[in-house]
Formats: structure tokens, sequence, C-alpha cells
């Protein structure tokens, strides 16, 4: 019964195998310089950038001592550019009363609006 069988197909002849080309001489390897840092220490969560809001908030009201101590300084600094004549403290207590009341109680002015940047080489309307 064996002479029946046919012989088991021979598999696909294959290329003689070339012998491994020696690779060239690789130069040694140089050390870093410094040590990679640990991605851990690199890996660094970044918030979003906050909004800037429109316009200025109002300032904090002041407190009574906080407004007098204003007062005083904006009038010694008047009494300092007349030369410390006598005779015109009240007065220049007062206009220090009246700047600081200005100031402090002024509406903050809007911030100014950007305007578009004009492209190069054309024209401005007239």
């Amino acid at each position: 019964m064996e002479a029946t069988r046919k012989p088991p197909a021979k598999p696909a002849a294959k290329a003689p195998a070339k012998p491994a080309a020696k690779a060239p001489a690789k130069a040694p390897a140089k050390a870093p310089a410094k040590p990679a840092p640990k991605a851990s220490a690199v890996a660094v969560t970044r918030r979003p950038a906050a909004k800037k809001p429109a316009r200025a908030a109002a300032p904090a009201a002041l407190s009574p001592a906080e407004r007098e101590e204003l007062v005083r300084l904006a009038a010694y600094f008047r009494a300092e550019q007349r030369g410390f004549a006598p005779g015109r403290e009240w007065e220049d207590w007062l206009v220090a009363e009246a700047e600081v009341s200005a100031r402090v109680d002024a509406a903050p002015e809007p911030a100014p609006r950007k305007t578009p940047a004009r492209k190069a080489g054309k024209a401005p309307k007239a």
C-alpha cells in the first residue's frame, strides 16, 4: 500500500543564504552631559490663562483712616510746593480733601478700544 501513496510535496527551493556582512564599527556612544529629567519631573499641568475683565474693577472703598492719610499726604506736598510758608494750612488741607475725593470717587475710565492693525500696502481711507 505504501507504493500507491504520492511522496509529499517538496517545499519551494530557497536561495542560499548570503553570509551576513559585517557591520561597520560603531563609534563609542558619548554619555550625555546631563542625565535626562524623569518624566514625572517634566510633566507640568498648566491652567488656562484667566480672562481679563473688559474694564478695570472699581477700587475698593477706603476706610476713613486710609482716606485721612491720603489727605494728609496731599496737604503736606501742597505745603512743600509753597515752601511751608505759614498761614495757609487750612487751605492746603481743604484743597487736598477735594483732590482725594475727586480721585477716589471718580468712576474708572473705560479701557481704550484696540483698533485693528492695518494691512501693509493699503492706504488709509480718506
